[in-house]
């Protein structure tokens, strides 16, 4: 009951927001027409300030009003994905919602459905569901239909029909305040209004934000089991971490040379699947971290969610749990890197698409030439090599890594030096001999003053 009279009190916030809007209009309106009879000066003067002003409030009502824009994302249909749509159609049953209009793969380490909504979001019309292509990399069968449950529980029959209201009209404020973030100059006067009746809104709806959360993880372990809607959670936020890591190390590796991967996915997955970083990725599912949160979060805490889950009755995991989450598609490899390729950008999908090992190669080389270029500027590697007194780092650490780099670059220039991918960490740099054994003693000479080493080695590549 006490949810439910908050709810309801949510909802009647909520429906403020446009009364709130509609009063500020006609405040300034009826100011501006006052004006014009008394002083047209100042009327003039004043519409300058009202009439962005109601612009902005009337473009607000507008965004409040609806929600749901274009999908970003491969759209699959019960033909292309049979057994997909059966799997969430199903979880739509069990957990007593309708299930989606429309499924998309998209590009993220997550999952979620929208609705397209209109009348401040307490009418939905059309609703889609989003699954993170990386989810089906790294997730099992069972650990997937409880993430799709939870984010269908949202939705349910089981919770109060004012809580998914409440549900959706933190959406839609959260859009409202960014596009007046977004507006002309004089919405800043605006804002702190808005600011805090949104602040009030979601200290209010929070309560049952939060106690939704934690319905939508009891419908996650009703169809997937608690073993696995308690290990998904932790799943979810390493395979965030690691697309993290993936994206920065390896898909922009020669982003700036011109070039992307030609396979997304398979790298992905090589990637979760490395054995040298086994031991790290197990340590962050023992250990999730935890992200900094508001009180007005609608999400509780992943610790408290696990452990709110795990204090429950156990629900055991159903038969065929244990697949890859990949089985649930048909041409997986095919489907999910196009799915990925999806959600780059116009830039990154005008990239020349190249195979790992060239993409590494091209990307270091480009990386330690233009690190080379910074370190010489207007010098020469005979300048780095003519004495320490004349180097501009006194630190011997520090100088060898300048060295280093310069003498790689040469190196690369004359077709010697190569990068090789590693999955386990950072490209590998390839010399032939004699250049493996002799490069590191020579620079390592060369820092104490020694420099006849390292130049024959250069001349022998001819530089």
């Amino acid at each position: 009951m006490k949810n439910s009279s908050r709810a309801l009190l949510a909802v009647a916030l909520l429906a403020g927001f446009p009364v709130l809007m509609l009063a500020v209009i006609a405040l300034m309106t009826g100011a501006e027409v006052f004006a014009f009879r008394d002083d047209l000066g100042v009327g003039l003067r004043l519409a300058v300030l009202a009439v962005p002003i109601v612009y902005v409030l009337l473009r607000a009502l507008l965004v409040l009003g609806r929600s749901g824009g274009t999908p970003r994302g491969l759209a699959v249909t019960p033909a292309e994905q049979p057994e997909l749509w059966a799997t969430v159609q199903e979880l739509a049953h069990e957990v007593g919602t309708r299930p989606p209009d429309e499924i998309y793969l998209v590009s993220e380490a997550n999952a979620g459905v929208q609705e397209q909504t209109d009348v401040l979001g307490l009418r939905a019309r059309r609703r889609r569901m989003f699954i993170g292509a990386q989810l089906f990399a790294g997730l099992r069968t069972d650990q997937l239909r409880a993430i799709l449950g939870h984010e269908l529980g949202h939705y349910s029959n089981r919770h109060t029909r004012l809580g998914s209201v409440t549900y959706r009209g933190r959406q839609s404020i959260k859009t409202l305040l960014a596009g007046l973030q977004q507006s002309a100059w004089s919405a800043w006067m605006l804002q702190p209004i808005f600011t805090a009746y949104a602040a009030l809104y979601f200290q209010v709806s929070m309560r049952v934000s939060r106690a939704q959360e934690l319905a939508a993880d009891a419908a996650a372990a009703r169809v997937g089991g608690t073993a696995a809607a308690a290990s998904a959670l932790r799943e979810t936020d390493l395979l965030d971490g690691v697309w993290a890591v993936y994206a920065d190390e390896y898909v922009e590796i020669a982003w700036a040379a011109g070039y992307s991967p030609e396979q997304l996915f398979e790298g992905f997955r090589q990637l979760l699947a490395d054995p040298a970083r086994a031991a790290s990725m197990a340590a962050l599912r023992r250990n999730p971290p935890e992200r900094p949160t508001s009180r007005y979060d609608s999400h509780p805490a992943t610790a408290e969610r696990i452990a709110v889950l795990e204090a429950a009755p156990t629900v055991p995991v159903p038969a065929g749990g244990e697949r890859p989450a990949t089985e649930l598609l048909r041409d997986a490899p095919a489907t999910l890197e196009a799915a990925m390729r999806a959600g780059l950008t116009a830039e990154g999908r005008a990239k020349q698409p190249l195979d790992w090992p060239r993409l590494v190669d091209i990307g270091m080389r480009k990386s330690v030439q233009e690190k080379a270029s910074s370190i010489l500027r207007h010098h020469s590697l005979n300048d780095l090599l003519a004495g320490p007194e004349q180097r501009p780092e006194r630190e011997a650490g520090q100088a060898r890594q300048r060295l280093s780099t310069v003498v790689y670059a040469q190196l690369a220039e004359a077709g010697i030096a190569h990068w090789e991918l590693s999955w386990s960490g950072p490209a590998k740099l390839v010399l032939p001999a004699p250049y493996a054994a002799e490069l590191a003693p020579a620079l390592d000479a060369a820092i104490v003053g020694d420099a006849a080493p390292l130049r024959a080695l250069l001349a022998l590549a001819g530089r």
